[in-house]
Formats: C-alpha cells, sequence, structure tokens
C-alpha cells in the first residue's frame, strides 16, 4: 500500500473551501455559531419549568413559586422589596433543609404515638414543615413543606388549616406533582363538612376539625373550587356526581339537573353515567312546575330516558318499573299541556285552535286518559265557528277597514277541513320523528294512571 499522501486530494480541498467551512462547522457543533442557541435555551427553560432539578452547587433551578416570578417583575426599590409575596426574601438553604429534617423526625414520631397526644405531635411537625419552608421561599423544599404542613394538618384533624395550606400550595404551584393527592384530601374534607346542617350564624368555637361557621355550605364551596381548579383530574367526574347528589337531596332539583347534564356532557368516559342519567330525569321531572310553565324539564327527561335506555340496555333493565314510570309520567305531563292549551282555546271560543292541539292528543297521546276528553271537547266544537264571533258587530262595521291583505285572500276552508288536513300532518310527522325505544318501555299505556309529585 502506498503510504504517501495523494497529491490530488489537496488540490481537491484547496478547490472546495465551502468544504473546508462545513467540515468545520460540523466538527465544532452547531451550536457554537449561534444557530440554534436560541432554540435550546428555550427548550431548556420549559425543561427546568415542568421537570425542575438540582444542579451541582445545590441551587435550585425549578420549579420556582409564583412568588419568584413577582421577585424577576417587581419594579420596586430595593428598600420596599422586603414585603411578603412582592420582594426578596432572604433565603438560608441550610437553615431551610435542618428544619425540615427536624420536622420529618417528628411527623414520623407522631405517627407510633395515639389520641390527642398524637394530634399534638402533627400540629408540632406542622408548625416545623411551615417554618422549613419559609426559610426557603419558591423552591422545592417550600413545595413540599406546604404539602407536608397541610398532611400534618390533615392528620391532626385541623381540616380549615388543612385546606388553606392546600390551597396555598395549589396557589403558588400551580404545576405541583401533589395535584391528585391534594384533589382527594379536599374532596375528603368536603364530604365530611356537607353533612353538618349549621347555618351561618352558628358560630363554631370548640371543634378544630370544622370552620368558624356555616361548615355544611363551606364543605359544598370546597368542591365546587375541585371542580374549577382542576376539571380534568382524576376526580373530576366524582367531584361533579357528588354536587349533583348533594343538591339532589336537599332538593335543589334545577341545581341538581344542571350538574347532571354537565357530568353527561364533560365526562362521557364515566362510570358514574348511567347514575347521571338515572336521576337527573328524576330531577327534571320534579323541577317541572306544571303545565301554564316551560316544558324544557320534560324535554330534557325524555331525552335523557331514551340515551339511557340506548347506551346502558343492561342496567336500564334492572331499573325497568322505575324508567317506565318515567317515561309515563313524562308522556301524560305533555298531554296534559296539550289539553290545558286546548281548554284554554275552548273557553275564549277559538275553536279551529282548540280542536286542533285535540287532534294532537289523539295523533300522539292516545293512551292517555286525555285522548277521552280531547275527543269530548271535539265533538262540543263540531258545530261552533273557526273563530270568535264579533260582539256589536255593526259597531265595528261603521269604522273603516285598513287592512289592505284581506280582499287577496282565498275564502278560509270550514273547520272539519282544516282538522283532517293538520290530522294527516301531525300523523306523518309523528311517524318521521319516532324514536327508537325498546318494546317493554312502549308496552306501557298511561290510561288510568295517576301521576303523583
Amino acid at each position: 500500500m502506498d503510504s504517501h499522501p495523494n497529491p490530488h486530494s489537496h488540490s481537491q480541498i484547496a478547490r472546495s473551501p465551502a468544504l473546508v467551512i462545513s467540515c468545520l462547522v460540523f466538527s465544532s457543533g452547531c451550536a457554537s455559531f449561534g444557530l440554534f442557541k436560541k432554540e435550546d435555551e428555550m427548550y431548556e427553560r420549559a425543561r427546568n419549568a415542568i421537570e425542575g432539578y438540582e444542579d451541582k452547587e445545590g441551587n435550585w433551578v425549578r420549579p420556582e413559586g409564583i412568588r419568584a416570578d413577582k421577585v424577576r417583575d417587581s419594579s420596586l426599590p430595593k428598600s420596599l422589596q422586603w414585603i411578603e409575596n412582592i420582594g426578596k426574601k432572604p433565603v438560608n438553604k441550610e437553615l431551610a433543609r435542618s428544619t425540615y429534617l427536624e420536622a420529618d423526625q417528628v411527623f414520623k414520631k407522631a405517627m407510633t404515638l395515639q389520641g390527642e397526644e398524637q394530634r399534638d405531635a402533627y400540629r408540632a411537625a406542622a408548625k416545623l414543615y411551615n417554618e422549613a419552608g419559609k426559610n426557603w421561599v419558591s423552591s422545592a423544599l417550600e413545595q413540599d413543606a406546604f404539602m407536608m404542613t397541610a398532611e400534618s394538618y390533615f392528620f391532626s384533624e385541623d381540616y380549615p388549616k388543612s385546606e388553606d395550606f392546600y390551597l396555598k400550595l395549589l396557589k403558588n404551584y400551580p404545576r405541583t406533582r401533589y395535584q391528585d393527592r391534594i384533589d382527594q384530601r379536599l374532596m375528603e374534607i368536603g364530604r365530611f363538612w356537607k353533612q353538618f346542617e349549621d347555618e351561618f350564624y352558628h358560630l363554631n368555637l370548640t371543634d378544630k376539625k370544622r370552620p368558624l361557621n356555616d361548615t355544611r355550605k363551606h364543605g359544598v364551596r370546597v368542591l365546587e373550587k375541585m371542580r374549577l381548579n382542576n376539571p380534568t383530574g382524576k376526580l373530576a367526574d366524582d367531584v361533579t356526581i357528588e354536587l349533583a347528589n348533594t343538591n339532589f337531596e336537599r332538593e335543589n332539583w334545577n341545581d341538581a339537573l344542571d350538574t347532571y347534564q354537565d357530568l353527561i356532557t364533560t365526562y362521557p368516559d364515566s362510570p358514574h353515567q348511567f347514575d347521571a342519567h338515572f336521576l337527573g330525569v328524576k330531577a327534571a321531572l320534579m323541577s317541572y312546575q306544571g303545565p301554564e310553565y316551560s316544558e324544557e324539564p320534560l324535554e330534557k327527561a325524555d331525552k335523557m330516558i331514551k340515551q339511557m335506555v340506548r347506551q346502558f340496555p343492561q342496567k336500564a333493565r334492572e331499573e325497568e318499573e322505575k324508567i317506565k314510570e318515567a317515561f309515563i309520567e313524562v308522556r301524560y305531563r305533555r298531554a296534559e299541556r296539550l289539553y290545558t292549551q286546548a281548554k284554554y282555546r275552548y273557553n275564549k271560543s277559538e275553536a279551529r285552535a282548540a280542536r286542533m292541539h285535540c287532534t294532537e292528543i289523539l295523533s300522539k297521546y292516545s293512551d292517555t286518559p286525555f285522548a277521552d276528553q280531547a275527543k269530548e271537547m271535539m265533538e262540543q266544537t263540531g258545530g261552533m265557528p273557526a273563530e270568535p264571533v264579533q260582539q256589536l258587530s255593526w259597531l265595528a262595521d261603521l269604522f273603516p277597514s285598513r287592512d289592505k291583505i284581506k280582499p287577496l285572500l282565498k275564502p278560509t276552508p270550514n273547520i272539519d277541513q282544516i282538522d283532517e288536513v293538520q290530522r294527516d300532518i301531525l300523523e306523518r310527522t309523528a311517524d318521521r320523528n319516532t324514536e327508537v325505544v325498546p318494546d317493554w318501555l312502549k308496552d306501557s299505556p298511561t290510561s288510568g294512571n295517576t301521576v303523583k309529585r
């Protein structure tokens, strides 16, 4: 093999300065020329903001609390930067670490005790954790200190203080890794508080487990804050069904119905879907005020019944009797509304409008008790004029008419022809809009049934 260099290779390199530059670039790295430096720095900042780590010198890079952001954005003079949550705070890392370790020892010792002695030990640990966090503000240690302070007060059954520190942790560290555990603790506190019946004017000065007053509503507010702070968390659907059931138990039917519908729409994969449909139907029927008011609750109940039967056929079979009863009530209430409107028109001598509502009852709700009453009203209006008779018509004729459209209208057909057209339209519309429901839900005649609230 020839060990001498190829003379042609030197000439090729000399004639290709671009090749030399490209070799230097890739040998030294693109970052040294600043081509991707900005992108790398942005990536590092984003990674630190999410993960956080401690460097070799012991400086915690991330995660920092919101107070650290306030320090960077602060334009206050140094003489005023001692103000809490705004200015700089002196950091004593060694004291913070030693105090935190001391708090850990007290916390572990409290686990071996019982009764009031144990609760006092947990309270002592909470104070030490809190002091450790103050010595290293906006750091991972402070985040852990907030969490352990809240946990210590939770185990000492000082639930109001525990809730305060859980919320303080969420406020200062929105991306905290303790989110799921905090949600679990807050849900336990909310459930415990909402079982009390005391009102806002009943002051609590002895029980450390409860807030100063209004325990039940405060528990509900704790659960509502959970929904707002973490709507996509693991317990979000559990909190939603808990709030809905609370309103259901308190007979707040409208709030219960809205919350059940929120769960049905927002959490389609929740295991509480069937319960939300089942109890939502009952809440809708109970929120219905009568034929003189809105029909919207009946429409919601009808929709949820059909969704429930279609999506959960097995569970719907298990609750067949109750679902069938709700289905009957919806049909009964809708027929009642039509008959009420027909009766109103009949009393005003508006035979055409009254017969129109009766025709709809006979077409859609022939299995209800109102069908016979509708037939009777149809017979009574047989000889009535389509519109009310003008009283004192001779006096009305004295005044000139300004209706320029009237001469262009065709003669109005008689009332029997109108009824035939309306009946035909209603029958065709009903066939086209018929929902597919199981036979066991259809085979339930409502004739003779009385619906009780």
